[in-house]
């Protein structure tokens, strides 16, 4: 089952490998990307894009 029917609105795909983060959302039936962060960026993303995520500390 497609993760849009389970309710999943929000999709984050982290790669440690290549230290980069992407994210999507689900809008109208489609995922639309909110952007791709990597190295040491600090990201705010949807829905928690009041608290900014330094990638850095991921990659440790």
């Amino acid at each position: 089952m497609p993760l849009r029917e389970l309710g999943v609105e929000w999709l984050w795909l982290v790669d440690p490998e290549h230290k980069t983060l992407e994210a999507y959302q689900s809008l109208n039936g489609h995922w639309v990307s909110l952007g791709a962060w990597g190295d040491d960026d600090t990201a705010r993303i949807p829905p928690f894009d009041a608290v900014g995520i330094p990638l850095g500390s991921l990659w440790i």
